[in-house]
């Protein structure tokens, strides 16, 4: 028997270690719009939470001439589905209607969902449709995926139907039965080969070390070959992809997740404020103040300690006045009840991005200057000074909770205008600061980006006017202000020119915005019985007005009603306006036609917080006056948020549209406004909104704009955080809200 060399069987140990290296095959979005290996999809899933953008230098399936650009944007929407955006193209900026040899260029969204057979989770099956959207389905197929892992090996069986495609044009490849193995011996190195309708191809993926990376990305690079002679591919092309985190996600119910590897040098690390479920401020509760519990409790002030044992000197309370200011709050109040606990009420205009840092930063003030006795407080966060949340409880257990990892004693109880009015509890104070720092001296200038697109359409792959609104607001007096915005148009492509196919989009140079607005509560508390004011959520009816010009064009008025009842899950909504168009004899309003805007409109919200998603519902006249509904699914990534919808709607005498689109939402800016001279606060957007969109089961496949559209105003959730100011994503959130107050 020959006995191995050293050398050989060094070799062997080296692979046995790169066996073991390799945990897991690493999953990564194909050019169909899932994610899989390179032409065929496994049953995996981008995880939760994550974005990933792939490009591809070739178009599978375009027989005619696969050469081109194959974009996807692709999102772990929820724990069991992804969706996708593809963008295939063979020009980037040919004409369709007059160039000769443009091509194919189709816009489409991708869905799969996915779930785990085994406790192990070694076999996985999987669902999925590419191509959804649009008359031109070039790509359309129906596909069904097992797969099974096993450390560093992972194999896949399916069954697919193409369905749409034309004898000789562009076409999935994908059609019957599939077959797809990846083999990755090291983390950095991953090896395909595929098979699907009679055809095979085989693939290499290299991806760049963690350690290059911040925490939780992913930068990967790939080159992929044709094994037989087919039309559907080139012969080799190549394809790259970048996958980040939105930020961390809840952890489930009943699951317990894995434990992140230390970061490497260079690596930064994601923010400490990963969600936990409802964990409340009492760190040594394990569950949420039961919602049932407070529901059929009478309506009245939370408890909190009682008389202190020696009331805090007037320097103190100043002091703490003081140590608020410095944490960028505004109209504070800080004084005594009758029963000697602190009251404290501070609006929050710094914090943009979320009042979970506002609120965090007014707790670790109070904690710091309160903290060395046992005095109680109460602390109300008012926004635009209306009160969106409050906590009461004592001083010495609130600093125990931020700065110790267990406490002895609860820090404080949380409540919103949903589960009581707020105002009543400062009733009886005896106010030693008042209106220290006022909202109403402090100009608040705002600095947003615009953007306006068209995408993969017949006279471009991407279309697009960039340009910036500066916006100046004033508050005036409480829930009262006054703003002026202006656009200024940027960059353009030639598209969007004066005289271009687009020039009807183009963004209006000058005054967007002048307009006086008044928010304001409804007492309902006044008109119900003692016992119905928990239950009908006596301090969460809101309204607000806005008059003058929005939107450029329209001259008028709007008023909208808000109400969230009891924990906030459930929110409704109404608005209703009348607008002229001051620019209608020029044809530059919307639809270059609409000379008035009657806007009415109902809408309501559902939260579901495990998960952190928004169900959202709204009907009625929408701004341009088409009539109609739209219904979506919001899921929220600490303050991003990823929306996808459908709508109907038509415009009186025209044809019915049905569109699906999906909606990008973020914040652009300092997490903090900054306050670089006395009486100005310069800050960005706390929501940039951008949304892609296309026309379903319509045989023209027209571009439709202006269909759905709301009145162009901030509205009352911009009022309560972003549409977030329920008591459960309060409680859902104590984590964020302690490491602010630290």
């Amino acid at each position: 028997m020959r006995v191995p060399k050293r050398s050989q069987l060094t070799a062997i140990a080296l692979g046995l270690v790169a066996l073991r290296a390799a945990a897991a095959v690493d999953t990564t979005m194909t050019p169909a719009g899932y994610t899989g290996l390179g032409i065929t999809p496994n049953a995996h899933l981008l995880g939760w939470g994550r974005l990933e953008a792939t490009y591809d230098n070739q178009l599978p399936g375009v027989v005619a001439n696969t050469r081109g650009h194959n974009y996807v944007v692709g999102f772990g929407l929820m724990p069991n589905l992804e969706i996708s955006g593809r963008l295939a193209t063979n020009t980037l900026d040919s004409n369709c209607f007059i160039a000769p040899g443009c091509g194919v260029r189709d816009l489409s969204g991708s869905g799969k969902v996915a779930i785990g057979l085994d406790a192990a989770n070694r076999f996985r099956i999987a669902a999925g449709a590419t191509d959804v959207g649009g008359a031109a389905t070039n790509f359309r197929t129906y596909y069904g995926v097992l797969t099974y892992n096993e450390g560093p090996v992972e194999a896949s069986v399916g069954w697919a139907r193409r369905s749409g495609a034309r004898a000789g044009g562009p076409r999935s490849p994908l059609d019957g039965p599939f077959a797809a193995a990846a083999w990755q011996p090291l983390p950095l190195v991953r090896g395909h080969v595929e098979y699907a309708d009679g055809n095979a191809w085989a693939g290499v993926r290299v991806f760049a070390p963690s350690e290059w990376l911040p925490e939780g990305w992913s930068l990967s690079a790939g080159a992929n070959f044709r094994l037989n002679e087919n039309r559907l591919t080139e012969r080799a092309w190549w394809t790259t992809s970048l996958s980040i985190p939105l930020y961390k996600v809840p952890a489930l119910p009943g699951t317990r997740k894995a434990p992140l590897p230390p970061l490497q040098p260079g690596q930064h690390p994601l923010p400490a404020y990963e969600a936990r479920i409802a964990a409340p401020l009492d760190a040594e509760r394990t569950e949420a103040p039961s919602s049932r519990a407070q529901a059929d409790a009478p309506a009245q002030a939370p408890s909190v300690p009682g008389p202190n044992p020696q009331p805090l000197t007037d320097d103190r309370l100043h002091a703490l006045g003081e140590a608020l200011q410095a944490k960028g709050l505004e109209d504070i109040w800080v004084g005594r009840m009758p029963d000697g606990t602190v009251a404290v009420r501070a609006n929050n205009a710094s914090y943009a991005w979320n009042a979970l840092d506002a609120l965090g930063a007014a707790l670790g003030a109070i904690a710091r200057g309160l903290g060395d006795s046992k005095a109680g407080y109460r602390l109300v966060l008012t926004q635009r000074q209306l009160p969106i949340v409050a906590v009461t409880g004592q001083a010495d257990c609130l600093r125990e909770w931020i700065e110790q990892p267990t406490n002895s004693c609860t820090a404080g109880q949380l409540s919103t205008p949903g589960t009581m009015p707020l105002d009543p509890l400062h009733e009886g104070a005896s106010w030693v600061v008042q209106r220290q720092k006022p909202a109403w001296q402090t100009v608040r200038v705002s600095v947003s980006p615009v953007l306006r697109t068209t995408v993969g359409t017949e006279v471009g792959a991407l279309d697009y006017q960039v340009g910036a609104n500066v916006n100046a607001l004033l508050p005036l007096w409480p829930g009262a202000s006054v703003d002026w915005g202006v656009n200024i148009p940027l960059a353009h492509s030639d598209d969007f020119e004066a005289r271009g196919v687009f020039a009807n989009r183009r963004i209006p140079s000058g005054t967007e915005r002048l307009a006086f607005t008044q928010t304001a509560r409804i007492p309902l508390e006044r008109w119900l019985a003692a016992g119905e004011q928990r239950r009908w959520g006596g301090g969460a009816l809101t309204a607000q007005a806005t008059v003058g010009r929005i939107g450029s064009f329209y001259d008028g008025a709007l008023g909208a009603l808000r109400w969230e009842p009891g924990e906030g899950r459930h929110r409704l909504g109404a608005e209703a306006g009348l607008f002229r168009n001051n620019a209608f004899d020029n044809g530059r309003g919307p639809l270059g036609t609409l000379r008035r805007a009657a806007p009415v409109l109902g809408s309501y919200r559902y939260s579901f917080m495990p998960t952190r998603t928004d169900l959202e519902a709204t009907a009625g006249r929408f701004m341009n006056n088409d009539r109609g509904f739209q219904v979506g699914l919001r899921q929220w990534f600490a303050d991003t948020a990823v929306s996808i919808y459908y709508r109907r709607t038509s415009f009186p005498g025209q044809s019915l549209r049905q569109m699906v689109g999906i909606t990008l939402s973020l914040p652009i800016g300092p997490r903090r406004d900054w306050q670089p001279i006395p009486h100005v606060q310069v800050g960005g957007t706390p929501r940039f909104t951008h949304r892609v969109e296309t026309v379903i089961r319509d045989k023209a496949n027209p571009l439709s704009f202006g269909h759905g559209m709301h009145p162009p105003t901030s509205g009352l959730d911009a009022v309560f955080n972003s549409d977030r100011a329920s008591l459960v994503y309060f409680e859902d959130n104590m984590r964020r809200i302690r490491d602010a107050a630290r």
